[in-house]
């Protein structure tokens, strides 16, 4: 009985040692995917405006601006770059009470992002169109890359100066 009862006790401190080790690794692996997502997307300067988008298709073929003030556009949006997309994207979640988003959408030549700057006059909000940074991956490929930045709510007109 002795023996019997040794032999459980060392299967069962295997079976502990190898769960022990498959849970760490599970717990590590899950860690590393979520901080290499949240650090390539969340950028905030000055203003207050945060980036929480770049892509590569959004179906735009000229350079287009767009502030959205409502779930509405923004769906409407969203339902016009995930036409050709299989999953689409899901459209963030934004409390349109205090914040809007501002999408820069480049035309099919643009192979790179825009990098936006946000100024408060006194009655205008002025955009200024930087320098394009380089896209994740330089390819020959027709893309036609957006920007989507979250801002504080405003009534005042937008601006873009290129």
């Amino acid at each position: 009985m002795k023996k019997y009862m040794k032999g459980l006790i060392k299967v069962d401190s295997k079976m502990f040692k190898y769960f022990s080790c498959f849970f760490l690794l599970a717990i590590i692996q899950l860690n590393s995917c979520k901080g290499t997502a949240q650090s390539s997307l969340q950028e905030t300067n000055h203003t207050g405006m945060e980036l929480i988008l770049n892509e590569n298709y959004s179906g735009f073929e000229q350079e287009e601006y767009l502030l959205i003030k409502n779930q509405k556009e923004l769906n409407a949006f969203y339902g016009k770059i995930n036409r050709t997309r299989k999953p689409g994207l899901t459209p963030p979640s934004i409390d349109f009470s205090t914040e809007m988003i501002l999408i820069w959408c480049g035309d099919s030549t643009a192979s790179n992002y825009a990098d936006l700057e946000l100024n408060e006059k006194a009655d205008y909000l002025q955009v200024h169109k930087l320098k394009a940074t380089a896209s994740k991956e330089e390819n020959t490929f027709i893309v036609s890359p957006f920007s989507m930045y979250k801002l504080p709510l405003s009534t005042k007109t937008l601006k873009i100066m290129k």
